[in-house]
């Protein structure tokens, strides 16, 4: 696993570097398929952070902790990283060899050995009108992006973290996002914002589109596996739902006997 470690306004010293990397690095005794970790260390005002983005064969996995000290801050990430992917591997057992242009297949022996592909969408932010945009030129009724100016330079794209869905449910269209901001600020990750969309002009040079925002959402909060349970139970075609493994947004939907998720890419 490569691991890279950097200062958000922050000089690291290298006996610092050298702790996080050798922690972040024995994740790969309980996960092998880890390809990089991006651990990030921060300090403000009182408080010290770590954060880390891990990227394996076709899943994420981030982490955020705050600390008195950076190397406790890194000690704090550690256990909660440790725990997030031993709790996934024991939900999934991953196989080799996906097929040409597919994420990983994952075997979910809980539900009948039931394939699970997972795709990474693009990592180029995109603003809203843009996403529904590509959503029609695709020709489905769902698309999960990442939420932003698409003219923002590479730093600022790298470290966005919000991700959103538009999709059309029984009642129009909607989008759903978690704030990231929410998140950072160490509220509960399954906070959404929710809008419903009226489309005044679609022009696909200028389209007037307004995004109204509703006071609640019924967005469901699953694991995978309580996913495939949903989908097969109300057999939609597709579903939109809060992976609370992940803590992101995801798409489950059926392909002939597979099921297909798409996931964030970082």
């Amino acid at each position: 696993m490569n691991i890279t470690v950097t200062g958000r306004h922050l000089n690291i010293s290298d006996s610092l570097r050298d702790y996080a990397e050798k922690k972040i690095k024995k994740l790969d005794r309980h996960f092998n398929q880890l390809i990089d970790a991006h651990v990030i260390l921060a300090v403000e005002k009182l408080d010290h952070i770590s954060e880390v983005v891990l990227n394996g064969d076709g899943v994420q996995f981030h982490g955020k902790e705050k600390a008195a000290d950076l190397f406790s801050a890194v000690d704090l990430l550690f256990e909660k990283m440790e725990k997030q992917v031993r709790r996934y591997k024991e939900k999934h057992q991953m196989h080799k060899g996906p097929e040409k242009g597919e994420g990983a297949s994952i075997d979910v022996t809980s539900n009948g050995g039931k394939q699970v592909i997972l795709r990474q969408v693009s990592n180029k932010p995109v603003d809203n009108v843009e996403a529904l945009l590509q959503m029609r030129t695709d020709k489905k009724d769902y698309i999960l992006f990442k939420k932003g100016d698409s003219k923002i330079d590479a730093d600022a794209a790298s470290s966005n973290r919000n991700y959103a869905v538009i999709y059309r449910g029984a009642n129009g269209l909607k989008m759903v996002e978690v704030p990231t901001e929410k998140t950072e600020e160490g509220g509960h990750p399954g906070h959404f914002i929710a809008y419903t969309l009226d489309i005044f002009d679609d022009s696909p040079a200028n389209p007037r589109i307004e995004f109204k925002k509703l006071n609640s959402c019924d967005m469901m909060k699953l694991t995978l596996h309580e996913a495939i349970q949903e989908i097969e139970k109300s057999r939609q075609q597709f579903l939109p739902f809060f992976n609370i493994e992940s803590e992101f947004i995801n798409i489950i939907s059926k392909n002939g006997n597979k099921y297909e998720v798409m996931v964030p890419a970082f």
